[in-house]
Formats: structure tokens, C-alpha cells, sequence
């Protein structure tokens, strides 16, 4: 769930974190991301954003879409924090602030109060909603074959804390098995 500064929702933003990939795809985590500590990563950067969403740190996309200085100064404390747990780590900060002040010029207009979205689709004219997860149920962070998981919720429940919405919400739920 996401809001834009104009939204009086602001102080209800979810904490949304991502790793910041720059324009050439290259993820500036991909250094420690590859290393021989890590237990069937995907390389994507979720660990990193889920750390940084525990220990309170992250950045979100309504800090990005607010007051840019702001945001400057986060993600600079933020990317020199990186800098120092990961000597190795290469992030040219100035740079990758450029080129996040181009994207949250462009995703303005698509993002949009993610907490009013969903007590509108629950309690105003009816919706339906489709959600569909990644991962299976054994990769998920609490119920999975530990260590050998992922960072985020990827069962059912995980519908329920990541759309802020009570269980007696969800419908239908389909379960994909592949071979």
C-alpha cells in the first residue's frame, strides 16, 4: 500500500521497501547478494528490504513521492549505513538519487492510497480483488523449512498482512502446483 503527498493518508503508509536498481538493471546489493553465505537466494534484494523494514530504516514510496530533500538525506544516511556493513559495496549515491527523482516523477501519477483503495473495495460499491502471491507455502519466512526460505509471509496469510485486510475477507483460494 502506497500513498502520494497529497493524500492525507500520508501518516497510514504501509512500509513499502525495494532494493534500488539503477538504469542498467545492475542491483548495487548484487556484490553481497552473490556471496557464498547465501542459502538459495533469489539475488533480488528482498533480504536487504526486509532487514532495512525491521530495523526501521527503509525507505517507502511515499517518503520517495513527499518532500525530496527529505527523502535525500534518508537514503544517504541509509546507503552509508550499507557502506560501511559492506566495504565491498559500490553506490554512487548522487547518482542513484538522480535517477530516483526521474522515476518518482514518472510513477506519480500511477501510485495510489493503498490503505483507501482497500477499505474502499471492502466497504464501498463491491470490487473483486485478485491477488496472487510468488514463492510456495514451504518458503514462507514463518512456516517454511527454515533457513532455507524466503523474507516475506508467502501463504495465504500473507494476503492478509500485506493488504491490511482481516481473513474473513479473503474468498476463493486456489493453489497452484507445478511439476
Amino acid at each position: 500500500a502506497v500513498v502520494t503527498s497529497n493524500s492525507h493518508y500520508t501518516s497510514c503508509c504501509k512500509p513499502r521497501t525495494n532494493c534500488s536498481w539503477n538504469e542498467s538493471g545492475k542491483c548495487p546489493f548484487r556484490p553481497w547478494l552473490v556471496s557464498s553465505n547465501s542459502l538459495g537466494t533469489t539475488k533480488k534484494g528482498i533480504g536487504p528490504a526486509y532487514a532495512s523494514k525491521a530495523s526501521r530504516t527503509g525507505l517507502r514510496i511515499c517518503d520517495l513521492l513527499a518532500d525530496f530533500n527529505e527523502f535525500s538525506k534518508k537514503f544517504k544516511v541509509l546507503a552509508q549505513q550499507y557502506k560501511t556493513s559492506y566495504p565491498t559495496l559500490n553506490i554512487d549515491t548522487e547518482a542513484e538519487l538522480e535517477q530516483l527523482k526521474i522515476y518518482a516523477e514518472k510513477i506519480r501519477p500511477l501510485v495510489k492510497d493503498g490503505v483507501y483503495f482497500m477499505y474502499q473495495a471492502l466497504h464501498g460499491p463491491s470490487k473483486k480483488i485478485l491477488v496472487e502471491g510468488a514463492n510456495a507455502a514451504l518458503l514462507d519466512i514463518d512456516f517454511g523449512t527454515y533457513p532455507f526460505v524466503t523474507s516475506s509471509n508467502c501463504t495465504v496469510g500473507g494476503v492478509c498482512t500485506g493488504l491490511g485486510i482481516p481473513p474473513h475477507y479473503i474468498g476463493k483460494v486456489y493453489g497452484v502446483v507445478k511439476a
